[in-house]
């Protein structure tokens, strides 16, 4: 007969505290463990401790490290940026898919930052600062011109994947790490990090790359204002609130980004509407963000704008199949950048080769890849 797990004395605050910062109710660690909640209970009053087993248990589905479960107290974590997805009062928890990713950002934003250290590099972001009294259109040309990218490359982009990349790479030349990580759609498409230097971006992986283009550079605008946010910028917020008004100046200013006035007014003339799905084809952005754009400018009318808007599929912001091999998934997520510095605070012996594999979340297998494609 099997011994039985013994059982350890965990702090009862940092079990609730695990377990509610993961996302997971009572109800739904009870039927993980398949015990019942009135146990599970006691645990968090102290009047009962786990099992080694259990903790075990808890920790792969809190995706939090066993060391976790013996501190002698709750960790302040960082505050989550502001939430401007909707009114406020309205938003529902997150998801807990949609947690780890926000916890898992938080941490590689604070990896960074240590690693950058250990190079001696510059942690802090080089961008200039930006308020809601300027002129999202000005600020959007002074920027694309900073980032050197001009409107003739990004005609000269294959398809939209090429583009993420490219506008990605421009970003992280900021001193900016970009991570994608999947997140439910309907919660979260994107958000920033400030209240750590390097600044950080999270895109949502489950949106189609055309839509992950509007997200990266709405969230480069929170950066300019210095407002850390929660987005969903296609349903912002829309009453009176100081969230309101950043949510329209990061739309504005990732539409005109995008979409420079003088060279989409000429592309609307030559195309007209009934062929708008090229012009979005051709600055490879999604139909809907060149909808918005039109209409902003004016060059089409609300109603023609709404009765448009009505024929696109729901589905459209969906992102489809896998991304391939391994290496490919942890690029796609990690973004050229913080790679790097893995491998490089590896190579230079700052950090152990599990801790680089660690940080990636990744298998030896894998981590010679990212070395071979490295050099």
């Amino acid at each position: 007969m099997p011994k039985k797990s013994p059982t350890i004395s965990v702090k009862p605050d940092v079990l609730k505290w695990l377990r509610e910062s993961s996302g997971w109710t009572i109800n739904e660690v009870s039927k993980r463990l398949n015990i019942t909640e009135e146990w599970i209970k006691k645990w968090e009053s102290g009047d009962e401790n786990p099992t080694l087993n259990e903790i075990k248990e808890l920790s792969d589905a809190y995706k939090r490290p066993l060391a976790a479960f013996f501190l002698s107290s709750p960790v302040k974590e960082p505050s989550l940026p502001q939430d401007f997805r909707r009114l406020p009062g309205a938003s529902k928890p997150f998801s807990r898919k949609t947690l780890r990713a926000i916890h898992k950002a938080m941490n590689l934003q604070d990896i960074g930052r240590e690693l950058l250290e250990n190079l001696n590099l510059d942690i802090e972001t080089d961008v200039s600062r930006a308020n809601l009294r300027d002129d999202p259109e000005k600020v959007a040309r002074e920027e694309r011109h900073k980032l050197g990218v001009s409107i003739e490359d990004q005609f000269k982009w294959k398809n939209p994947y090429e583009a993420f990349k490219a506008w990605r790479s421009a970003i992280e030349q900021k001193n900016i790490l970009v991570f994608q990580f999947p997140m439910e759609l309907e919660e979260l498409r994107g958000f920033t990090l400030l209240e750590l230097s390097p600044y950080a971006i999270v895109v949502n992986s489950s949106d189609i790359v055309e839509a992950r283009i509007f997200t990266l550079i709405h969230e480069y605008g929170h950066i300019l204002l210095h407002e850390p946010a929660l987005c969903t910028p296609e349903t912002p917020l829309n009453d009176g609130s100081h969230g309101a008004s950043v949510e329209r100046w990061c739309n504005q200013f990732a539409g005109a980004f995008l979409l420079p006035s003088d060279d989409i007014k000429s592309s609307f003339e030559r195309c007209g509407l009934t062929k708008y799905s090229k012009i979005a084809s051709r600055y490879k952005v999604s139909r809907a963000a060149t909808l918005t754009r039109l209409v902003n400018l004016r060059l089409i009318s609300l109603d023609k704008y709404n009765e448009e808007m009505s024929k696109l599929p729901i589905n459209i912001y969906k992102e489809q199949g896998g991304i391939g091999k391994p290496s490919k998934r942890i690029r796609q997520a990690m973004g050229d950048t913080f790679i790097s510095l893995v491998l490089e605070n590896s190579h230079k012996g700052f950090i152990t080769n599990n801790d680089a594999l660690s940080y990636l979340g990744i298998k030896t297998a894998h981590l010679k890849e990212l070395l071979g494609h490295k050099s």
